[in-house]
């Protein structure tokens, strides 16, 4: 057995025996360019109690006879856990500098031992961790004119503009230890300015290169020791900034505000998501981020989902975008900020995103079906779902299910991916352009009546339409069941069970519609028929257009239709990856427990490696304390403590800004314009799609956001208003097509309204007016 190793090939399956330091090192030698002192590291699995193991000491004294007596040498720890995400142990082992060849054998064992010193056992107590042994990293020894450490974001508020760093002249033991008062710097991470002493500033650029590389391949912020030597600036070690950590995947403990100053918003995501997703589902929308190329853009607060705005405006202003326009382009996305209150951006690594763009367009497993079967293919989807969970549940052992993942679901998820991404082209582009170009020629009002009731029945309509096919006859359960059983409120949530699991879901819903005085099909016709005069009245007043409005009109109808189609099949592809989970936990006896798996772990258990089940008790603790919270603020700038804010009696829940008082916030309602129309009627505030059967006849919805879940409610409410939510929203696209007023996007709706208040629904104008409270 071998048990030291060069840094630049320490094999992977070594990591977790190499600790931490020098598995960071060996990471960044391997793949970034940058200065990074040479070195070897002894294995934790080479000591025992402090001491070389026999073997060990061997090749040791091999080693020592090979290294250059012309150089000095750095001894320092690599302790397991060390430099890791939850804790660094910073200045607590043993490190040793400038020391000659002959002096390297007792150095180590010297830093071997000193993990048994009072500072590192109390060290270890406060922060609740075990002993997992320790490595010695041998490190060619860079003698500094210069040494200090950079934070790429600041450790207090996440915010990383700016590039933090602290120097001293001679070794950076000095800096660590206090002996001397620290020289500060600040290096621009977007606009590339210096603040500093000049002595520093001709390494300026580097150092904010090397560590800008350095953030972007490690994904989070970064605590990163350097030194100047010979007009070189060398990395001596780079470690997560502990205080900004977003995650703990042991218990689950997620919060995207730590790991920076940023902007999130429920809107879009928030209508997919109304509920705190299971480790499985987050781990999922990780995979999401990663594919993509995009960090945290699907991000999260104790399991609510959020989509990152700042991220999206950072990856803007990366192709030479300002921030007002890129603030511009996802204003559809994020709504109106408070006023005063600019997005926060930091440095995106635009050739990272361009490398990771061209595997995604060019895949190394690239689907070999010709573009007609792809086509075919996405026709095909729902009957493909349905043959593979049949497959499934046939499956008898965890071999037999690892394989059919690796020979059958994985194959032909490339393969629907690289469908789904030909059937759609430049198919979805019409929904963010042609309200705009229509209303450019004929203004707001004409644009909104032609992009209303021309669109037809699209797929997130039909669970409340067929219903009423049911009760007269047209279709029976069966079938309405096998169109619509896979759509709900929870139905990207992989943990949630889905309708047609229980056959007789559908018994309520008949009974609510039943009696119902309200015919949503003559509502959509009548809607289509508004849009056939508005179309009318259109060419006649600008009859050299007409060709071009019926083409917009159609590319418009086929974008909505298409997307809407996409989605649905979409949710059956879930179906699929559901019933594969499920039937992991029934093989290893978990049941339902294994959704608080990732899929990466759940690979691992069907390999034989069931560690992570450890971690299952921990996360469900955390995931029923996720669900027992409120919704969060639509909006949240900042680091937002939950507890914090759940302490706060004047808490809002329709945006948060961490620096600035809640009454500096405006509170009137308004939101954007999501169907046209005007209705007074009296306030219905849900809060949960479970409370749906509250709403009466004529009642005005009011909630957090609607999606497929709650369309089967439709047919009772003359307006709907939402916190969360955008013109290409489901509240908006479905209310458009049955001609219910609604404003979506509102953020603080169901904050300032109150069950039996009675407003005005300005569905044209995006306002909502109390007329009585």
């Amino acid at each position: 057995m071998k048990y030291i190793f060069d840094l630049r090939s320490l094999p992977i399956e070594k990591k977790s025996l190499a600790g931490g330091k020098a598995s960071s090192l060996s990471l960044m030698m391997k793949n970034l360019k940058m200065n990074i002192p040479s070195g070897y590291v002894i294995l934790a699995d080479g000591f025992r109690d402090g001491n070389l193991t026999e073997d060990a000491q061997k090749e040791l004294t091999e080693l020592l006879v090979k290294l250059n007596r012309n150089k000095t040498y750095a001894v320092r720890s690599s302790a397991i856990g060390e430099d890791g995400g939850s804790n660094s142990f910073a200045g607590q082992y043993e490190t040793l500098t400038d020391v000659t060849v002959d002096k390297i054998d007792a150095a180590v064992k010297q830093v071997a031992m000193s993990a048994k010193s009072a500072r590192v056992e109390e060290y270890k107590a406060q922060k609740d961790e075990s002993s997992e042994g320790i490595g010695v990293i041998i490190q060619e020894f860079i003698k500094p004119e210069f040494a200090g450490v950079i934070f790429t974001s600041d450790i207090i508020t996440g915010k990383d503009e700016k590039i933090v760093g602290n120097y001293v002249k001679g070794e950076g033991e000095k800096l660590v230890s206090g002996i001397e008062n620290a020289e500060e710097f600040k290096l621009g991470a977007i606009d590339k300015t210096f603040e500093g002493n000049s002595e520093i500033a001709p390494y300026a650029k580097t150092l904010r290169k090397y560590s800008l590389a350095i953030r972007s391949f490690y994904g989070v912020p970064m605590d990163i020791e350097w030194a100047i030597a010979n007009r070189k600036v060398y990395i001596l070690q780079a470690r997560p900034i502990t205080t900004l950590r977003r995650l703990d995947p042991k218990n689950y403990d997620i919060n995207g505000t730590r790991s920076g100053y940023k902007l999130l918003t429920k809107t879009n995501v928030g209508e997919i998501f109304m509920k705190p997703v299971s480790p499985m589902t987050f781990s999922v929308l990780e995979k999401i981020n990663e594919f993509l190329g995009v960090p945290d853009w699907l991000d999260n607060i104790c399991g609510q989902a959020y989509m990152n705005i700042s991220v999206m405006c950072s990856l803007l202003m990366s192709f030479g975008k300002s921030r007002e326009k890129a603030y511009e382009l996802v204003k559809d996305l994020v709504g109106e900020i408070p006023e005063g209150v600019e997005i926060p951006v930091s440095p995106f690594d635009k050739k990272a995103f361009m490398k990771n763009l061209r595997k995604l367009l060019f895949p190394k497993n690239k689907s070999k079906l010709k573009k007609k079967e792809k086509l075919q293919m996405v026709e095909d989807l729902h009957q493909i779902s349905e043959d593979l969970i049949v497959q499934i549940k046939t499956i008898k052992s965890n071999d037999e299910l690892m394989r059919y993942w690796d020979e059958v679901l994985q194959p032909r998820l490339n393969d629907g991916l690289a469908s789904i991404m030909t059937a759609s082209g430049t198919a979805l582009i019409p929904l963010f352009g042609t309200r705009k170009k229509i209303a450019k020629i004929a203004g707001e009002d004409m644009a909104n009546r032609l992009c209303s009731g021309c669109v037809g029945i699209i797929d997130c309509m039909k669970p409340t339409l067929l219903l009423e096919d049911v009760v007269s006859g047209k279709i029976s359960r069966e079938e309405y069941i096998l169109a619509c059983g896979h759509r709900s409120a929870d139905e990207m949530e992989l943990m949630a069970p889905r309708p047609y699991e229980d056959p007789s879901f559908i018994d309520s819903l008949l009974k609510d519609r039943e009696d119902a005085p309200v015919n949503l099909h003559a509502m959509q016709e009548q809607q289509n028929n508004q849009y056939e005069k508005a179309l009318s009245e259109f060419k006649e007043k600008y009859p050299s257009r007409s060709k071009w409005i019926d083409k917009e009109i159609s590319k418009f109808i086929h974008a909505n239709v298409f997307r809407e189609d996409i989605r649905s099949k979409g949710v059956r592809i879930f179906c699929v990856f559901r019933e594969y989970i499920l039937k992991a936990g029934e093989l290893n006896g978990l049941g339902s427990d294994i959704f608080m798996l990732s899929f990466t772990e759940i690979f691992n258990l069907l390999k034989g490696d069931n560690s992570a089940v450890a971690f299952i008790p921990a996360r469900k603790e955390s995931f029923a304390k996720y669900n027992t919270y409120p919704g969060f603020p639509n909006l949240v700038i900042g680091r937002f403590d939950p507890e914090k804010w759940l302490a706060d009696k004047d808490r809002r829940y329709d945006v948060f800004v961490s620096d600035r008082p809640t009454g500096d916030i405006p509170s009137d309602v308004k939101g954007f314009a999501g169907a046209a129309g005007t209705v007074t009627g009296t306030v219905r505030v849900i809060d949960d799609v479970s409370r749906i059967d509250e709403i009466k006849e004529g009642e005005i919805l009011v909630t957090r956001a609607t999606n497929i879940g709650w369309t089967v409610a439709f047919h009772k409410v003359s307006a709907i208003v939402t916190d969360i939510g955008a013109p290409l929203s489901h509240a908006a696209i479905v209310a458009r097509e049955f001609g219910i007023p609604a404003v979506v996007g509102c953020r603080n709706a169901t904050t300032v309204l109150k069950t039996g208040d009675v407003v005005t629904v300005d569905g044209g104008k995006g306002t909502v007016t109390i007329e009585r409270a």
